[in-house]
């Protein structure tokens, strides 16, 4: 089994230039994206919508913040 990393870009649509370019690791068998939360103020103003727990690769149990940037949710 090999690696798979691509480069990539991560951007806050409504503000364009605030984007965080970088090489990632791919996991093919993810079904969301977690962002290391020092990119959170790099991103613009982002409003945190809850806390959830999620499971890593190696079975630990961290906690993460569900971002988005519109108040409406």
């Amino acid at each position: 089994m090999g690696r798979i990393v691509t480069s990539l870009t991560v951007a806050n649509a409504v503000e364009p230039d605030r984007e965080i370019r970088c090489d990632a690791l791919v996991d093919t068998g993810t079904t969301g994206l977690l962002l290391p939360m020092a990119w959170k103020d790099r991103l613009g103003s982002l409003t945190s919508i809850r806390t959830v727990e999620m499971e890593t690769a190696d079975q630990r149990v961290v906690l993460g913040e569900v971002l988005c940037r519109s108040r409406q949710y």
